[in-house]
């Protein structure tokens, strides 16, 4: 006994009332209504992740610098100072590149603000160290370091290619 396939698509009220499941084979001019999938540039995805790789591993020197000054190594502030200026100019950098991710990129549009807030918790928890306020200072660091390892992994969760 020989059965024919049934070639109605899911959209269709026959199939609907059927109760059948679509065909797995894709039918002819089947992605005629659908709107064309737009294609994730990887160029500004790569420099999101170069950057977020940087900017997390001198977040994690910044507190290897810090634990060793706490612990009697006084030189090591000078480097702990230079180090948070670069950390500083690489977190603007990292703007630049999710606003590229965006616009240009084609990519989502949320690393832009998280970007724009790590850059400017950057400045504050400067602000705090030059005050002495180790109290704020040192928290906002670890949120730091917190919010650089989030920002890597989902940078390396995200597909380039398609979106």
């Amino acid at each position: 006994m020989s059965h024919t396939p049934d070639v109605r698509s899911a959209d269709s009220p026959a199939a609907a009332s059927s109760g059948r499941a679509a065909p797995l084979s894709p039918q002819p001019g089947a992605d005629a209504g659908r709107p064309a999938v737009r294609r994730v540039r990887r160029w500004p995805l790569i420099a999101v992740r170069a950057l977020a790789i940087a900017f997390l591993l001198l977040t994690l020197v910044q507190a290897v610098l810090a634990g060793m000054f706490i612990t009697g190594d006084v030189d090591l502030l000078a480097l702990h100072e230079v180090n948070a200026h670069t950390i500083a100019f690489l977190s603007w950098l990292m703007v630049v590149s999710a606003v590229l991710l965006w616009r240009p990129g084609r990519g989502p549009w949320w690393p832009m603000p998280v970007t724009v807030l790590i850059a400017f918790l950057v400045q504050t928890q400067s602000g705090f160290g030059y005050s002495r306020s180790l109290a704020l200072h040192i928290p906002l660091g670890v949120a730091l370091v917190a919010g650089a390892t989030a920002l890597v992994f989902w940078s390396f969760i995200a597909r380039g290619g398609r979106r």
